[in-house]
């Protein structure tokens, strides 16, 4: 039992154990289920987490970085596809298994009608007429002619700030890979497979932009090494530094969620401004306490390994700037993913075997990148591990320690009182139904306390969450509308589009470049700051329950200790243990059991759906449209001062349509926040903290009908059922057995526990 896996898979057997004993003791006859439905409900979420539970670990890092190299490396293949698409935003998700399999899921035409009708918001009205009817890429005559509409645009209409504007790529490539993905994709939500030899297939989705595009979820499943074990899932996320903002945004909702975040570095840049304003989100989010840096080494950018050190010491230097001691690892990614790739003698292409000769040649740097490789995969895997144990193992232990106690006080008393003659059980019931009386008393008590807690805490939070989200006052609303005004829209920039162009395409770009950067403002300075007022209610709701807890376990005890007077009283032999404080529930435990997550941080995003362009076209200049393209016709200068003109009322008006979706769109993220998570959250944490408490007394809180129908019952000998209670007593004393010695093991190992498999693992970089 040195290993984490060991130590799960005693849990599950113990829990199995568990419900051998809800199972034999259901069936005996003339016994009521109570609290046997309790103690089943227990075990099944003890399984159901041991099972689930997964830690997760995000790889992170500007675009180029060596994101997928280093994953590929750790698994021992080349498996990822390299390279990130300008429009796609797959985060690629590995988990150990036994075989190897890709598990691809599709976006429904809904969610790409969706996509592209937030590409399309003016772009129909500059370039596909006014018909209100919505866009459906099924429709042949919907992709005939927005392909049209495409192909009429000049260059300047396709580029956005010296670069592809990454709307009409979006659209382009949807329109592109439509015949070639169709199959694949439906209404409802759909998957599909590649196994064994067709594994690799999955990188003609991947790998292409136009069929990426289709993709909501990649899933691989490969053969990890030993010592990565299961319940792992490790993310390679989209460059950071991606020119379209919903990229980071789906990075920072991963982030969410993620246990550990490796933040990669390249050693040919070493640490560029992208790499510090990223980490400067993250700090914000408050994730900072788990991050790992891999300075990526390119071995052919440095001329020695002094050169190298050199690099890596800077990097550390910068990093300790913005983080307080950075754990940094330095070691080249590509060059154990070849060198692997070699020993196992797979097939390299000529040019990497010519680069691979050429490192080994390089002993110093190659030594120097060993070490530095060893010591990170015993970081990764000790942090793997700790992770695993103060996740599942500690609360889980706990969990089946309080049943496992509680089904041996149970089975005590009731094979006690069997043995007992008529008058000696009328004495016992009166006793025993007084204390049951009395913990009822006490369960309610906490119950009426546990409701009332739960109602001021979310009439707190609730404060809390309208006040951030205030229209008037709230300074992170008012800083959205702030930027969207404030943001220089150069109208004289604009005049050789306006000639060239005509008046829609040229309005169609000024909203883009606004939508873009407005995205890019929300992603940046407004989502972190969710993200930590998030945090800070989940510490509030922590707080909240652990104060309740310590006066109620105390009360608990007390319970206890009157019922172990009674029981002795009686000649009913209880076993006698130290009492165990009922701590506050493990926030990110209920939040697994509930499967709850904060609203996703991409639909802050998914405003501009309610910009109407009917009603901009209406309100700013569909009425001028006519008088615009007749002035042009006669290019004098002041009838180009009253196209100019036209123009900064429309944008005028474009900028208060997206101040009013922005401010309804985040009304509605707003209640979603609330009603569907927070108090939620509240809801499951009181419940959770409840039958913790009540779990202590359940042995004796119970009907006592359950003896007296054991007692009535005139068809089983009373000796029988005895003998039925003696085979529970032996089947829940070897459990608690089993508890006490991974009790021990976890007592021995602590906060070191996480040394033993990272000491076991094997796995080969180099």
């Amino acid at each position: 039992m040195e290993t984490y896996n060991n130590v799960k898979n005693t849990l599950l057997n113990i829990n199995q154990d568990l419900g051998l004993f809800i199972r034999k003791a259901g069936s005996i006859d003339g016994l009521s289920h109570h609290p046997l439905d309790a103690w089943k409900e227990t075990t099944t979420r003890i399984h159901r987490q041991l099972a689930e539970e997964m830690i997760r670990v995000a790889v992170v890092g500007s675009v180029k970085s060596g994101k997928s190299t280093l994953i590929n490396a750790l698994f021992g293949g080349d498996y990822l596809k390299r390279g990130a698409g300008v429009v796609t935003s797959i985060v690629t998700k590995i988990r150990p298994g036994d075989s190897m399999r890709a598990r691809l899921e599709f976006k429904t035409w809904d969610e790409i009608n969706s996509e592209l009708s937030q590409a399309l918001v003016l772009f129909s009205a500059a370039h596909l007429g006014t018909d209100e009817r919505s866009f459906d890429i099924t429709r042949e005559e919907d992709r005939t002619q927005l392909q049209q509409s495409l192909s009429s645009l000049n260059t300047e209409q396709l580029i956005s700030n010296d670069t592809r504007d990454p709307n009409s790529v979006l659209i382009t490539e949807y329109l592109k890979g439509y015949d070639r993905v169709k199959s694949f994709v439906y209404f409802e939500p759909s998957t599909h497979t590649f196994e064994k030899k067709d594994f690799y297939k999955q990188k003609d989705f991947v790998g292409d932009e136009s069929l990426a595009l289709y993709l909501k979820d990649v899933l691989l499943t490969l053969i990890a090494p030993e010592g990565f074990g299961e319940n792992l899932e490790i993310a390679d996320c989209q460059g950071s530094d991606s020119p379209n903002p919903l990229h980071l945004t789906m990075i920072q909702d991963y982030l969410l969620y993620a246990h550990l975040i490796i933040y990669v570095l390249s050693s040919r840049t070493g640490l560029r401004q992208a790499d510090i304003k990223f980490l400067n989100i993250i700090k914000k989010m408050g994730l900072v306490r788990n991050i790992f840096f891999v300075l990526n080494c390119d071995f052919s950018e440095h001329e020695d390994l002094a050169d190298l050190k050199r690099v890596a010491g800077r990097v550390r230097d910068e990093l300790n700037m913005i983080l307080p001691e950075p754990e940094v690892f330095a070691f080249s990614a590509l060059y154990n993913l070849f060198n692997g790739l070699d020993r196992k003698e797979a097939p390299l292409a000529r040019k990497d075997l010519l680069r691979l000769e050429q490192w080994r040649e390089e002993t110093d740097m190659v030594t120097f990148s060993d070490r530095e490789t060893d010591r990170f995969v015993k970081a990764l895997v000790g942090k793997i591990s700790l992770n695993r144990f103060e996740l599942l193992v500690q609360s889980n232990l706990e969990r089946i320690f309080t049943v496992a106690s509680s089904m041996e006080d149970w089975v005590q008393i009731n094979k006690d009182l069997l043995n007992k003659d008529a008058g000696e059980v009328q004495t016992a019931f009166a006793e025993i139904d007084k204390r049951r009386q009395a913990s009822d008393r006490v369960a309610s008590v906490i119950k009426d306390t546990l409701d009332g807690t739960t109602r001021k805490l979310k009439r707190d939070l609730s404060v809390d969450v309208e006040r951030f989200f205030d229209v008037q006052h709230s300074e992170t609303i008012q800083g959205i509308i702030e930027f969207i005004d404030s943001y220089n829209v150069s109208i004289k920039d604009y005049e050789k589009d306006l000639e060239t162009s005509g008046f829609l395409p040229t309005l169609y770009r000024i909203f883009q470049a606004l939508r873009e950067a407005t995205n890019r403002y929300l992603a940046e300075s407004v989502n972190p700051k969710l993200v930590d007022l998030v945090r800070v209610e989940e510490e509030k709701i922590k707080d909240v329950f652990d104060q309740v807890s310590g006066p109620y376990s105390l009360m608990i005890q007390d319970a206890l200790d009157q019922h172990q007077r009674t029981m002795e009283k009686l000649g009913i032999r209880v076993p006698q243990r130290p009492f165990r404080r009922v701590e506050g529930p493990n926030i990110a435990m209920v939040k697994s059991d509930a499967n709850l997550s904060i609203p996703p941080l991409v639909t802050t995003m998914r405003y501009s759906v309610r910009i109407k362009t009917d009603a901009i076209l209406r309100l700013g200049f569909y009425s001028t449209l006519r008088t615009v393209r007749k002035l042009f016709k006669k290019r004098t200068g002041g009838e180009l001062e009253s196209a100019i003109r036209s123009l900064e009322d429309s944008v005028s008006r474009i900028k208060e349509q997206i101040q009013e979706s922005i401010t309804a769109h985040h009304l509605d993220y707003k209640e979603n926040l609330k009603y569907q998570y927070l108090f939620k959250l509240v809801d499951m944490v009181s419940s959770t903290l409840y039958e913790a408490l009540v779990d202590r007394v359940r042995a004796f809180t119970g009907s006592l009908s359950d003896i007296t129908g054991l007692m009535e019952n005139q068809r089983v000998a009373r000796d029988q059922i005895v003998e039925e209670f003696v085979s529970l007593e032996k089947l829940v004393g070897g459990v608690l057995d089993k508890v006490r010695k991974v009790e021990r093991l976890v007592g021995e190992q602590g906060p070191a526990y996480s040394g033993g498999p990272a000491q076991e693992m094997q796995i080969t970089l180099r």
